[in-house]
């Protein structure tokens, strides 16, 4: 029985720091009697409470945008229901806000901003003081609470237990001090199309889709490219493909063609008309402007530093390769299978350095063992 109760699990930190949030807001709300505004900003904090401080800052800023453009369309409609009792009005006024305002976070692809923007906006329209105070105030009001929550769940992620950027996703083990990613090959997320396969290594940030063309990077492997295929647009983009096998001949339509051979390199824009001929394995890396990226082979025993704010990761070529880690006087080994990939991200540790060294199983080998891509932001990257 005893052991039976031991198994049961704790609360996690991040459910004590939800709840510790949520909390601190109602007391605060209810001691300066601004109780109207808790429920708005309580859904904020905990919308805003997420896995990581990265995601947390991306979240608020998004969900903030949502609810500033939420606040200004429904005191719009709430200045009809000032003046106009008629029932008919009022509803088509509020359909056509929501309406307006769900095609403004599209075209601003910020989505997420949806619900969190419709609950501010339904509670200034249709909530108990809609028609007793006037709309722009109340407008003020409530995105003002909804903004309180926003700032005190992110700040609260930041400044207790504050989660580490780095996650295990889809894998076997995450070290628990010194902390990456480590994804199987076979784990990877899988796009099927005819004569051959994409494996999406990373996207950043995590929770973007590709097709809507709002993420920061993009790391994937193409394998078994027809003998004629258009690549896909990415206006906006830079792509920089890394033949790993195979043959593979780039054109880019008025700028240039090249033959890559295994291990060679192309770097073109995203916006560009390129078809591709021959067929193999690629690895491809897409950077939206501002970013900056870098593809490099290492080889047996070679060693690199990092001190800086970047995603490095590595794409393991050969079986039975292992990767040291060395940070902060201790050593970490990653053994890895041809197709895992392991991702280090610093971006709020930037101080920290560590060092990586590759090595295989059998000793010494002549071909490279894995593919190291980093990618930063450029001002980042100029500053270190």
């Amino acid at each position: 029985m005893m052991e039976k109760i031991r198994q049961i699990p704790y609360p996690g930190l991040r459910n004590i720091k939800t709840a510790f949030a949520g909390t601190l807001c109602i007391v605060v709300y209810t001691l300066i009697g601004r109780t109207e505004g808790l429920p708005l900003a309580c859904i904020a904090v905990f919308i805003c409470m997420q896995d990581s401080v990265d995601k947390s800052w991306k979240v608020g800023k998004d969900r903030a945008i949502g609810t500033l453009l939420g606040g200004a369309l429904a005191s719009g409609v709430g200045m009809i229901r000032l003046f106009e009792q008629n029932l008919a009005i009022l509803a088509a006024a509020a359909f056509l806000g929501i309406v307006l305002y769900i095609f403004a976070c599209g075209l601003l692809k910020i989505e997420g901003s949806i619900l969190i923007g419709l609950s501010t906006y339904t509670i200034i329209v249709f909530g108990p003081q809609a028609g007793v105070i006037a709309p722009i105030r109340l407008a003020f009001d409530r995105t003002l609470d909804t903004i309180i929550g926003i700032v005190v769940g992110v700040v609260i992620n930041m400044l207790l237990f504050r989660p580490r950027p780095e996650r295990f996703r889809g894998g076997d083990t995450i070290n628990p001090v010194f902390h990456y990613e480590y994804h199987k090959g076979s784990h990877h997320k899988t796009i099927k199309w005819d004569g051959g396969e994409t494996k999406e290594l990373y996207i950043y940030p995590e929770n973007t889709i590709y097709q809507n063309m709002d993420f920061d990077f993009r790391v994937l492997v193409n394998i078994g490219r027809t003998e004629h295929n258009l690549l896909r647009k990415f206006p906006g983009y830079k792509r920089q493909v890394m033949l790993l096998d195979g043959e593979m001949r780039l054109v880019h339509e008025g700028q240039h063609t090249i033959t890559l051979g295994q291990y060679e390199q192309d770097v073109s824009l995203g916006g560009w008309e390129t078809a591709c001929h021959g067929r193999g394995t690629d690895i491809s890396l897409l950077t939206k402007e501002g970013f900056a990226g870098q593809m490099e082979l290492l080889y047996y025993n070679e060693q690199r530093k990092h001190t800086n704010g970047s995603y490095t990761s590595f794409y393991c070529l050969e079986n039975g390769t292992k990767l040291y880690f060395q940070n902060q006087g201790r050593t970490y080994k990653q053994e890895l299978q041809k197709g895992d990939y392991v991702i280090v991200s610093w971006f709020e540790n930037g101080a920290e350095s560590y060092k990586v060294e590759v090595r295989h199983e059998e000793g010494e080998r002549a071909e490279p063992l894995v593919l190291m891509i980093t990618c930063a932001h450029e001002d980042a990257r100029r500053n270190t």
